[in-house]
């Protein structure tokens, strides 16, 4: 599958490969799971091994590349959109939850009142 995927990469004006972030993730873990090192993956599959290093550090530290999460390749314009999102998401949340309080808090009141007009009848009135 490797093989396909250094194959059906672009070509530069110039001749190189240019490879999609998707298949730099796909090669990088390839080659982790493969058990080979580094320099022995590059030759079998025509690759530099010092670029092999950099998609790797690139794909740890969820640069460019994108970042890898439960099956979903998400790049880091996608993640940060996803942080905010997140943090106007726990945002909502709170001010929910403190309406929530404040409601429960009205009806506590009301049921308080509602008790002594019932001890007392006429003496709120």
């Amino acid at each position: 599958m490797v093989e396909e995927v250094i194959k059906n990469a672009r070509l530069s004006a110039n001749g190189r490969r240019l490879f999609t972030s998707d298949q730099k993730v796909y090669i990088v873990e390839a080659w982790e799971s493969s058990g080979m090192s580094a320099p022995e993956f590059c030759r079998k599959y025509g690759l530099i091994t010092t670029i092999l290093y950099t998609w790797r550090k690139n794909s740890r530290r969820g640069a460019v590349m994108g970042v890898q999460n439960e099956g979903n390749l998400h790049s880091k314009t996608e993640m940060d959109a996803l942080k905010k999102e997140n943090e106007q998401l726990k945002l909502a949340l709170a001010e929910s939850e403190l309406d929530k309080r404040i409601l429960k808090k009205k009806i506590e009141m009301n049921e308080q009142k509602e008790k002594k007009s019932n001890l007392f009848p006429g003496s709120l009135e």
